[in-house]
Formats: C-alpha cells, structure tokens, sequence
C-alpha cells in the first residue's frame, strides 16, 4: 500500500465503517448502508477492505466468480484458446477509496491487491481473466493503465488476464 499504516482484510463488521464517505455515492452507500453484509452473507461477493490503524475503513473491494460468452465478448482470434461457450472470470464489481485518500495512489494499489486477490484464488478455482464494468471513458482510461483490455463491442467491460496479472509486481 502507499500509505505504510494501511492494510487489506477480509470484510468484518468489527472494522469502522461509519466515516467512510467516497466521490461516488452508491459506492458510500453499498459499504454503509449494509449491502457489503448482505452480499458477503448470501455468497454473492468477497468484500476485503482497506483500514488503518486505528481500525477505520478507508477503501474496499469486492470479487465474485463469474462467467462471460466466449463468442460474444472476445474477438475470434481471442476466443480461439477457449473450448467451452462461457469462459470462466473474476469480477472486480466494485472498488472505492475514502475521498481523503484522493490523488495519493492508494486507488490503484488497492485494484493491485485486488488482482492479485483474484490470481492467488484463481489457483484453486480456476479464471481467465478478471473482469470489470468500467463507469465511463475516464475510469476506463485508468484501467487501460493498469492493462485492462476492452471486450469486443464494449468499450467500457474490460478484462485482464490471469497470466498478465501474474506478472505484476
């Protein structure tokens, strides 16, 4: 992480969630109004989030296991490794930064350790690629960054593979 007193853990209700506020409301709302729970609690999403010292949360992100259709989000030439219709993912569903954390990196360290979350999971159960829905143009440009590639016909859902992933460092 950027910032030394920071860490990654698997959700817990012990940790504050109160003062967490990010620049995107429904991404506040998920975490505070208690959709992180209901999510983790129905298997629908692995939610890690980002405290300090002191146990407060100041960022988070949730992976879930997905699959997408090999002919209607990859190129020919893409899809040809494939030898079943659906190609199995990991979303990257949501990710979010308190909004004092701004401008410092710790957004793009915590996509890091959320992608090496997702390869590390990816040796037991096995995924492609991690997906994601970027917003609009702008975060997709800094997914792009990262090695994010654009679906065929969709701009904005973009995947990483596993092995490129593998490869960071």
């Amino acid at each position: 992480m950027t910032l030394p007193s920071l860490r990654v853990v698997p959700f817990d209700e012990r940790f504050d969630t109160s003062t967490f506020e990010c620049l995107d409301e429904h991404l506040t709302a998920y975490l505070k109004e208690g959709r992180a729970v209901r999510d983790l609690n129905s298997g629908q999403a692995a939610v890690f989030l980002l405290v300090d010292a002191a146990g407060r949360v100041l960022g988070y992100y949730t992976l879930s296991a997905a699959s997408v259709d090999r002919k209607a989000h990859f190129t020919n030439s893409q899809g040809k490794q494939f030898g079943y219709p659906q190609v199995a993912v990991t979303l990257l569903g949501r990710v979010a930064v308190h909004r004092e954390l701004k401008g410092q990196g710790v957004g793009t360290d915590l996509i890091v350790h959320a992608l090496k979350q997702a390869a590390r999971a990816s040796e037991t159960v096995a995924s492609y690629a991690v997906i994601l829905d970027a917003k609009n143009e702008r975060v997709a440009a800094i997914y792009a960054r990262l090695g994010f590639v654009p679906f065929k016909d969709q701009p904005l859902k973009m995947f990483l593979p596993m092995a490129t992933i593998r490869q960071l460092e």
